[in-house]
């Protein structure tokens, strides 16, 4: 059951591949029958497990781990999506620390430069050549 819907989607992956256009009727009917399948399968296994073998304290147990194992997947992934907005904020911190010093850099660099032309400007006046300096 699995597998022929691992086949469906793997040529549906190459269709785009290859730019054939999927229906999306068809691809609607496939998602929905395989899940009434994956219901129908568990549904059997359900009987099977506590009616005709007798046990189902088996299942709760069967479904308590799924429970538990889909707890850890969605744990991982909060943690995962997590860490990656968390390295997102580091890089884009790291720019932003960058790009500040580099802005406070050339206000220094503006600063010092202007600084320096009005002690020479203001050494010129003193001895009596800014007249031909603006000339």
């Amino acid at each position: 059951m699995e597998a022929s819907h691992e086949k469906v989607e793997y040529q549906r992956e190459e269709n785009q591949k290859r730019g054939i256009k999927d229906d999306l009727a068809t691809q609607a009917i496939d998602n929905v029958m395989y899940l009434r399948q994956t219901k129908q399968f568990y549904a059997d296994l359900e009987k099977m497990v506590r009616w005709e073998m007798g046990q189902p304290d088996l299942w709760r147990e069967i479904v308590e781990e799924y429970q538990k194992l889909l707890d850890q997947k969605s744990e991982q992934a909060a943690r995962e999506l997590h860490e990656k907005r968390v390295r997102a904020w580091r890089r884009q911190r790291l720019k932003n620390q960058v790009l500040d010093r580099v802005l406070e850099t050339l206000v220094v660099v503006f600063v010092t430069g202007y600084l320096i032309c009005l002690m020479w400007m203001i050494s010129l006046h003193h001895r009596g050549r800014l007249d031909t300096f603006w000339s």
